[in-house]
């Protein structure tokens, strides 16, 4: 008769001919725990309790409360008029052009810092290079720089009149004349995507690499034997084995992305024109900047872009529990 092993959560036992599977029923970490070591548990977690409720969940419901009235941010909220702030938005030609380029946004910079930080993150976990941890420091260093820091040093680089940037672009022959990066309606947003890319590229580059340490090693030694190239492991075994994972870190980034707004205000404030206005940034200015201020309006706006996100994350759910079915395929 076979033997399993009794350490296993889910062990195979034959019965009639067939394989069936002993499911243990998982229990809730909370109700594992009795008497007084409950209590002790409750305690420990109230602070977190109190400050996710004062942080996240009241903000989260107040946003929906005020997108039913017509408030400027001072006085109690009075006039009430329901659904009107929504169908003043779906009207409202600046809200649309925001979303778009909050999504073209996105989407370029995640197309752009993804594939480039796996590179990164698969040079840096070969062992036979040298100087891993100054690399990795290196890649890391710009995510400590404050967002709003980073955009007034790189306006200070691209400024078409004494930036740094367009000194080395001329002086070495490549241009003829200085570029205004952020005063070009074609190069403004573009511009954001770069120094948003080269800020934050480390911290995804940290997500590969803990990610690549997922792949069993004997898979590539496998590999080598049968004469597989680099090109080949990738495709056939990096990138099926990290599927899970790499849907996670696809939709993380996506989904940071459309939060953008420290570099849109100390870089373009929204300009030239309207041309890299953003979602955060409308409703910012809606809420505080102009005049008379329009918080309720704002609220509203937020509450749309917070679905959109919400579907975002929804979708990331579905593919990974289809990415996590798929890579049991390969037995890892």
């Amino acid at each position: 008769m076979a033997r399993f092993s009794t350490s296993q959560t889910a062990a195979a036992v034959p019965l009639n001919g067939r394989i069936k599977k002993r499911r243990t029923k998982s229990i809730p970490l909370i109700q594992q725990v009795a008497g007084a070591d409950r209590f002790w548990v409750m305690l420990f977690l109230l602070p977190f309790i109190i400050l996710y409720t004062s942080f996240t969940l009241w903000p989260l419901l107040a946003t929906i409360i005020y997108s039913f009235f017509d408030w400027d941010g001072n006085g109690p909220l009075e006039l009430f008029i329901r659904l009107e702030n929504y169908i003043t938005i779906a009207r409202d030609p600046l809200f649309w052009l925001s979303f778009r380029n909050t999504l073209v946004f996105a989407l370029i910079n995640t197309a752009i810092k993804l594939p480039l930080s796996l590179m990164a993150a698969i040079l840096l976990t070969r062992k036979w290079l040298w100087g891993q941890r100054l690399f990795r420091t290196v890649y890391f260093a710009p995510l400590v720089i404050p967002v709003a820091m980073a955009g007034l040093i790189f306006q200070l680089l691209l400024h078409p009149a004494n930036g740094a940037i367009n000194d080395l672009l001329t002086s070495t022959g490549l241009v003829q004349r200085p570029i205004d990066f952020l005063g070009n309606e074609r190069l403004a947003l573009l511009s954001l995507v770069i120094v948003s890319v080269w800020q934050i590229f480390g911290q995804y580059m940290i997500y590969w690499m803990a990610a690549l340490q997922n792949v069993p090693e004997a898979l590539y030694e496998a590999a080598e034997l049968d004469g597989a190239g680099e090109w080949k492991k990738l495709v056939h075994i990096t990138l099926p084995i990290i599927r899970p994972v790499a849907i996670i870190i696809l939709f993380l980034a996506f989904v940071n992305a459309l939060k953008v707004f420290g570099l849109v205000v100390t870089m373009t404030g929204g300009g030239p024109g309207f041309q890299t206005y953003v979602v955060p940034y409308f409703i910012y200015t809606q809420a505080l900047v102009d005049f008379p201020f329009r918080y309720g309006y704002a609220s509203a706006a937020a509450v749309l872009f917070g679905v959109t996100i919400l579907l975002a994350v929804t979708v990331q759910g579905y593919f990974v529990r289809r990415a996590e079915a798929d890579r049991k395929d390969y037995g890892v």
